[in-house]
């Protein structure tokens, strides 16, 4: 997790970022999206770990000023820093059936004084989607979970990644990251796949969460970390990987050899 001082920093750099891209199209031309990745997940199918793999990936093949982030519980902490919203009630978003009671309840007990308590949960929703959008705009960000494939699913430059595993390969890593027993970790996976599943339908219930809504469906017990992000890079527009093209008048002999 970041500090502090360096999620302001680089929170700075993302605001100049899209300033930049604001002031550089010309009036009536198409804007060029900046590449970033989406990544959703069935409950223990891992997510933060390739997401990481790819950020330390991309920053060795594209570096840049700003560098390729992942926004998973630094996501919560910028919106609840910015917007004056407990963490806990963004991370309560992806609850859903009596958790939303839960919800309500906490609104109730907050200080009258403090802005949050006139804020119902739909509100703290629109206020997460605003700024993972923002983030999709500046680029250059991997965002996990939050319902980012449907936030930016109208954004240029996205690649959406969907990770799945077969339910006892899942329940195996919720017990070895949450240290649970087999049983009490398959009833954590059903849970969390309950929840996000309401949450989605909660927020799009148009838009149901099928294959074809992402670029790519990457099967976590059947690859590693670093095999599943060499099979994200290539759907990225990144200038290190974009074709050279010769130069207006320049001859196919002078890059190389002739057509014939």
């Amino acid at each position: 997790m970041k500090r502090t001082g360096e999620l302001n920093e680089l929170l700075a750099s993302i605001r100049a970022g899209l300033y930049l891209q604001q002031q550089r199209p010309e009036a009536g031309s198409p804007q060029v999206g900046q590449p970033f990745v989406t990544i959703s997940r069935q409950a223990g199918a891992g997510g933060r770990t390739l997401a990481r793999t790819l950020a330390d990936r991309l920053n060795a093949l594209d570096p840049g000023e700003l560098p390729w982030t992942v926004w998973d519980r630094d996501l919560v902490e910028k919106v609840a820093r910015e917007e004056h919203i407990p963490q806990t009630l963004i991370e309560s978003l992806e609850s859903g059936g009596p958790r939303r009671s839960a919800f309500q309840e906490f609104l109730a007990s907050l200080s009258a004084k403090n802005h949050a308590a006139d804020l119902d949960e739909f509100q703290v929703f629109r206020r997460v989607a605003h700024t993972v959008r923002a983030l999709a705009r500046a680029g250059r960000a991997i965002i996990v979970g939050r319902g980012g494939v449907y936030a930016t699913a109208d954004l240029a430059g996205g690649v959406h990644v969907r990770l799945v595993a077969p339910l006892r390969d899942r329940v195996a890593h919720m017990a070895g990251f949450l240290s649970l027993s087999q049983l009490d970790a398959a009833a954590e996976v059903r849970r969390r796949d309950r929840e996000r599943e309401a949450f989605h339908r909660r927020y799009w219930p148009d838009t149901a969460l099928l294959p074809e809504i992402f670029t790519i469906t990457l099967n976590t017990a059947r690859a590693d970390e670093r095999q599943m992000a060499e099979s994200i890079l290539p759907l990225l527009d990144l200038p290190a990987r974009r074709p050279v093209r010769p130069a207006v008048g320049q001859t196919a002999h002078a890059v190389g050899g002739t057509t014939g």
